[in-house]
């Protein structure tokens, strides 16, 4: 069955690892086979990027995956249940040679299968060739059958595909094609339809596809094939996509996909049918995209043929399930699928190809090959005889005659790459299409379009439009299309390809271009080449000898060369045109080992950080931080363009293909996004003067990751830019005699690596030196100021000053010589003095005699606090200027003792002034009751035979006695706190 989903990453070691060996085993050899319950339309598009849908139906999802992509899935949480695998259901039996094979209800071995192939070319020279498009990861071959009537020649026919089994387990189409390649060539001549067909066609057969996957136990038998290759891919996922552009697996192109892609390249496919299994139903595009086929009635009647062929050549229920009760569907709506196939040969090939799933059983008992044969048989052939159908015709060049490859567009029709495209070896186009009236243009760059009006299709018959296109004879219009050199370095000679594009209505002929410049940092070394003939209408070419110059060792950082191309061509054309050259730009590659070269700002819900593993170059590269599910790390930097040029990167990204991406924006507008599996590449993206934010985001998507979920920069080259350097170390700085002076000076808005100066020299000959880094140092013997004016320039190129003077100060000496007294209890505040050295200071007090005291001493030489003891404390400060110098002074803090801080007599500690009744109690229960104090001593001390610093012993009788006089005697007075 075909299946719909993009696969998961491997680690890159077990790609290179299994891209080089022979051998069928793979990093995840396991291959499961299950089932879950359908959920959410969103959700099963997440899933196929996780693992490899197989079957959708409304209740349930079948699906394959292997022990990595088991592991993903179930981070879903999504209760699941395991299937005995297709690919072991049945021991097949197996023919060893074509004379086991010859009733057709047995499987081949592989040396058979091969066998079969090859005796076809020999027992049909003149009909058949055996084509080997490539070899699987394993070295097993790709054979294709081509079948014609002259099958060595190029001729007006449609090019025809039947192709089966890209999913190992699913054999049955591998049956039905090794069957059709016989019925053909022994059918022709005494079958007038087949014999029709190969006098008409070109037709193109592989019933192998997953060689590697239908052998997987070995040659001699497909018992337990499994889906995948021998890399663990899925090759219906491995494609590009319309949708979602190359890789969209995340995977690399396997071997079999490569074979595909390059057959594709080299021939012009006007149908084909890509044979599946899992289900009885034709799918028609497209499986990536919602929207509808320009053609999607016309394959719906192509489609339903077949069905319907089928369906009277079988039992009722064949192709005629509940869920597809006509055998047809699009594949949209039944599951999406991205890298798919089928969508690739329509979308980049102009083709038109449908997939077919033969079979609800994929591993079919032997002895059920020859019906579904029967049922299949007349629609096979049908298939093919549908390329005759519909319009074709010959483009050819009005002046020599020879075939032209040209696009054949149906006007007011013809969407997302619907248009055919002529076989340049012929000139034939073939363009099925619905009954109808249509206007057809033909285009190739180099002529005049031409379009043909009230073109009349009918169902079954072919009209013929054959075009002579005209070579434009207008005048060409030469422009600067591209040229190979980013930037150049002071002092190097370069080399120079040069493409021009004609946008004019003529094509030129006799191009020529000369290099001149007059830039006085550039020397012009190979001015001259030549191009070939630029067809008009957008035809390029590159220069057929490269240009050549040097660069001026004395040329400015980040400057931008210029020259001209004097461009002239036959018939007296000739314009100029201007080429920029970028010398030494600034290429942030991250070797400072930090996010300083270049003000950057990071940001999102983690930091990106240096990496030492993977790099392009160098040592350090830079990776995205370590995020989860919805959440993103990002680098932004902001730029003043200088000229109009392009900003370049390395980038590398190994995540959940489709959901977790590196994007790229510039001025919060994306440029770029890339997920998956993709390696270390290069790209440039046009970037316009003035002020910009450019910024690379890795963010995740809600649910799961995959690879080493992360994005990696390196060797970014900026364009040219402005650089509002600024200079922020204080221009006044002190420092103290006799102290090494080692200053970083420091600078703002720095674009790239910066060198400083002494711009007029004037710390020669001083204690004073400034290196390149910015760093300034020196010892000074004496005290005294030293001017200079420093300089700064980036790599940019625009060097920016400021004044500075160095003032030497006299050693730091304490000139506070004794400390006033502190009262316990009462708030206590002085500040230190200090004469000499170099702010800021630092205080410290050595022996520690301030501890538990309440008093503190701040490092800016201020006492400060409550004392709560009454003591006399000896201390010893030291004093630490910004140059490190040194003082020390010892001095005696007393403390001293006060009165009571309450109200004396208050025993009870209720604030009333006046003894009570309440007061005595509490002096009572403090002398016979309690054994500590619930209220302050001072206060139940009424006699103050404590004096300001009373324990409990202190409390006595006639404290009680003096409260009692006090209250009810002669009002005898109380002691006042002092």
């Amino acid at each position: 069955m075909q299946q719909r989903s993009a696969i998961p990453l491997r680690l890159l070691f077990f790609l290179l690892i299994f891209a080089i060996i022979s051998s069928s085993a793979s990093a995840d050899s396991q291959e499961y086979y299950f089932k879950f319950k359908t959920p959410s339309v969103s959700l099963i598009e997440k899933l196929g990027r996780v693992i490899s849908i197989d079957n959708v139906t409304a209740d349930e999802i079948r699906a394959y995956a292997n022990e990595t992509e088991l592991a993903r899935f179930q981070e879903f949480g999504i209760p699941y249940e395991i299937l005995p695998h297709p690919g072991t259901l049945l021991v097949p039996r197996m023919a060893a040679n074509k004379a086991e094979a010859a009733e057709w209800d047995n499987y081949p071995t592989y040396g058979a299968y091969v066998a079969m192939m090859n005796q076809s070319q020999a027992d049909y020279p003149g009909l058949c060739q055996i084509v080997n498009a490539g070899t699987s990861v394993n070295g097993r071959d790709i054979l294709f059958a081509k079948i014609s009537d002259n099958v060595s020649l190029q001729e007006d026919e449609p090019e025809v595909m039947h192709t089966s089994t890209m999913h190992g387990d699913e054999t049955t189409g591998y049956i039905l094609c090794l069957r059709l390649i016989d019925s053909l060539l022994s059918a022709y001549g005494t079958d007038s339809y087949i014999t029709r067909l190969v006098d008409s066609l070109e037709i193109w057969i592989n019933p192998l596809a997953n060689p590697d996957g239908a052998y997987y136990s070995g040659d001699n038998t497909i018992y337990g094939a499994r889906r995948y290759n021998a890399n663990g891919a899925d090759l219906n996922r491995n494609f590009p996509d319309p949708a979602e552009g190359d890789h969209p697996d995340g995977r690399s192109w396997q071997p079999e996909t490569i074979a595909m892609m390059n057959l594709a390249a080299n021939h012009s496919f006007v149908i084909s049918a890509n044979h599946h299994g899992g289900a009885e139903v034709l799918n028609y595009p497209w499986d990536t995209w919602s929207r509808s086929h320009a053609d999607e009635g016309w394959y719906i009647d192509i489609c339903l043929a077949w069905a319907q062929l089928a369906q009277e050549a079988s039992p009722s229920n064949y192709m005629q399930s509940f869920q597809f009760p006509q055998g047809i569907t699009n594949g949209y709506a039944w599951y999406r699928v991205t890298g798919g196939r089928q969508d690739f040969m329509i979308y980049w090939h102009g083709g038109r190809e449908i997939t077919a799933e033969l079979s609800n059983t994929k591993l079919l008992p032997a002895d059920q090959l020859p019906a579904h044969w029967d049922y299949n048989r007349e629609g096979l052939l049908g298939f093919l005889e549908s390329a005759l159908y519909g319009i074709r015709g010959i483009v050819t060049d009005a002046s020599t005659t020879f075939p032209v490859t040209a696009t054949v567009r149906v006007l007011g029709h013809d969407v997302d790459n619907s248009q055919v495209y002529t076989d340049p070896d012929v000139g034939d186009f073939h363009r099925m299409i619905a009954a109808g009236t249509y206007n057809v243009e033909f285009s190739s760059i180099g002529y005049q379009p031409d379009t043909v009006y009230g073109v009349v299709a009918v169902d079954g018959l072919s009209t013929r439009v054959d075009v002579a296109l005209q070579p434009l004879a207008g005048e060409p219009d030469l422009v600067l299309e591209e040229h190979n050199v980013k930037f150049a370095q002071r002092g190097e000679s370069v080399d120079m390809a040069v493409m021009l594009k004609n946008v004019g209505n003529g094509n030129a002929t006799g191009v020529s271009g000369v290099l001149q410049s007059s830039d006085p940092y550039v020397t012009i070394t190979q001015p001259n080449s030549t191009f070939s003939t630029i067809p008009g209408l957008g035809g390029t070419a590159m220069s057929v000898t490269d240009y050549a110059f040097t660069v001026s060792p004395a040329c400015p950082l980040d400057y931008v060369a210029q020259m001209q191309l004097q461009v002239s061509a036959s018939g007296g054309y000739s314009s100029t045109e201007a080429l920029a050259i970028l010398v030494e730009p600034i290429i942030e590659d991250f070797e400072t080992a930090n996010f300083t070269a270049v003000p950057w700002t990071r940001g999102g819900d983690a930091d990106w950080w240096l990496e030492l593993v993977d790099v392009r170059e160098g040592v350090f590269s830079a990776r995205s931080g370590v995020i989860g599910n919805s959440q993103s790390s990002k680098l932004e930097l902001e730029i003043d363009v200088a000229q109009p040029g392009k900003i370049w990167f390395d980038y590398k990204v190994s995540s959940e293909a489709g959901y977790d991406f590196l994007r790229f924006y510039i001025d919060d507008v994306q440029q770029g996004s890339w997920s998956g599996n993709q390696g270390w590449s290069e790209v440039g993206f046009d970037i316009t003067p003035g002020l910009h934010s450019v910024a690379w985001s890795y963010t995740k998507d809600e649910f799961a990751s995959d690879g080493q979920d992360r994005a990696l920069l390196d060797r970014i080259v900026l364009p040219a830019v402005i650089s509002h350097l600024e200079i922020v170390t204080n221009g006044a700085i002190g420092w103290t005699v006799d102290r090494p002076l080692s200053l970083q000076l420091e600078s703002i808005g720095r674009m790239g690596t910066a060198a400083w100066s002494d711009k007029y020299g004037d710390l020669a000959g001083s204690w004073l030196t400034l290196s390149s880094g910015g760093q300034l140092s020196g010892l000074p013997t004496m005290t005294g100021a030293t001017q200079f004016t420093a300089q700064v320039e980036d790599a940019a190129g625009s060097p920016v000053e400021k004044p500075m003077t160095v003032t030497v100060n006299p050693g730091p000496q304490i000139l506070t010589q004794s400390l006033p007294p502190a009262h316990r209890d009462a708030p206590f505040l002085f500040q230190l003095e200090v004469s000499g050295g170099t702010s800021p200071y630092s205080w410290t007090e050595n022996t520690g005699n301030l501890s538990g005291t309440g008093l503190t001493l701040t490092s800016g030489g201020l006492f400060s606090g409550t004392p709560t003891i009454a003591a006399t404390l000896e201390l010893n400060l030291a004093l630490v200027d910004a140059s490190g110098a040194e003082d020390n002074q010892p001095l005696t803090l007393s403390i001293l003792s006060g009165c009571c801080t309450g109200i004396v007599g208050d025993a009870n500690n209720d604030g009333a002034y006046e003894p009570t009744i309440g007061d005595v109690t509490t002096l009572i229960d403090m002398l016979f009751i309690t054994t500590q104090p619930v209220v302050c001593l001072a206060e139940a001390d009424v006699n103050q035979s404590g004096g300001s610093d009373p324990t409990v012993t202190d409390i006595s009788i006639g404290d009680v006695t003096l409260l009692i006089d006090n209250l009810f005697i002669s009002g005898v007075p109380l002691p006042e706190c002092l």
